[in-house]
């Protein structure tokens, strides 16, 4: 994964599953490599355990890796609204919604360039 700042927006190259996508956005370059990261290890383990329920859809598989992770978040929501500060609560949903809008963005944009804000 590499990246390369132009402007104010930082393009990011991160391979997900073995496909190369250029990733663009104003988040520091090693998050978005992380949140891609995270996206390859959730598809990644859900393909090697769900091989029936997706039948090799790429599609299929990046809807139920954003279930998996909405599933994640709502769950984090309600174990630590007690716990954390709200400012690290609203961090999490904000990470958590970049990375289920790379995902959204992957199955109907152009997978050569993804915004992430």
């Amino acid at each position: 994964m590499s990246a390369s700042n132009t402007d104010q927006n930082a393009r990011v190259h991160v391979e997900i599953l073995g496909e190369r996508y250029t990733i663009k956005g104003e988040a520091d370059p090693g998050y978005i490599s992380e949140v891609a990261r995270l996206v390859d290890e959730r598809m990644r383990e859900l393909s090697q355990s769900s091989n029936r329920a997706t039948g090799n859809n790429r599609a299929r598989l990046a809807v139920l890796t954003a279930i998996n992770l909405a599933d994640e978040l709502l769950q984090a929501r309600m174990d630590s609204s007690a716990k954390m500060p709200m400012s690290a609560v609203m961090e999490f949903e904000e990470r958590t919604h970049q990375l289920i809008s790379l995902l959204d963005e992957g199955l109907i944009g152009d997978s050569e360039l993804l915004h992430a804000s």
